[in-house]
């Protein structure tokens, strides 16, 4: 049933993908279908990751992936500073520098991605010239800092969590704003908005936050 069920090594894309499971049934099939559990497969050939060199665990050592999170209070008075741009709204967030919850996160995905620390050790709040720093040249340096250790960013996926205000209108403003910072296409930046469905902190407008996951490769 074995030999039914897989797929042949031969004239098959399988044996490309999957050249370990096609060696199994080669060993199955040549066995009269009597597998031994102590049978040890042949040597096989290396993948080749995405940027030409074989990687012995099969995996593309080109990619890393980063993830970064950010949280700040939400005060009265506006606008909203949020992306890079400024939103009308009757609140701000709080920060020692101007706060911006997604610019923060991005930062930390790249930080995160190329292992260079995180946003409060680049940029600590102890640091009086941080303060009211706008958050697009935090970022821009991290971004540099992730090239000159050898990564380009394939893409990033964001979220921001807010009760207030409707983000739906600004999405293509503020990702485009990113993508300008990042010198990056802007059909490579994704942005989603999230509610609180008015329960907790969220809910109530107490804080607003923002997640991101961030792709980077190796520069050839």
């Amino acid at each position: 049933m074995l030999g039914r069920c897989l797929p042949t090594a031969k004239g098959n894309s399988s044996s490309l993908r999957f050249p370990k499971l096609v060696a199994a049934v080669s060993i199955v099939r040549n066995h009269n279908h009597r597998y031994n559990p102590h049978q040890t497969l042949p040597n096989l050939p290396a993948f080749t990751d995405f940027g030409g060199r074989e990687s012995g665990d099969g995996l593309p050592s080109t990619m890393r992936v980063g993830i970064g999170h950010d949280t700040h209070r939400l005060a009265q008075g506006g606008p909203l500073r949020l992306g890079g741009i400024d939103i009308p709204h009757d609140k701000h967030a709080v920060g020692h520098s101007d706060a911006d919850v997604l610019l923060h996160a991005i930062t930390d995905a790249l930080l995160g991605a190329a292992a260079l620390g995180d946003i409060g050790e680049l940029f600590p709040d102890t640091d009086p010239a941080n303060r009211g720093r706008d958050s697009a040249d935090m970022l821009r340096i991290a971004h540099q800092r992730t090239q000159d250790a050898g990564y380009a960013i394939v893409n990033i996926d964001c979220i921001v969590f807010a009760q207030k205000p409707k983000l739906t209108l600004h999405k293509d403003t503020i990702r485009r704003r990113i993508a300008g910072i990042l010198t990056l296409d802007m059909n490579n930046i994704g942005l989603k908005a999230k509610t609180g469905e008015n329960t907790g902190d969220l809910g109530r407008e107490e804080i607003i936050m923002a997640q991101c996951i961030a792709l980077l490769k190796t520069e050839n």
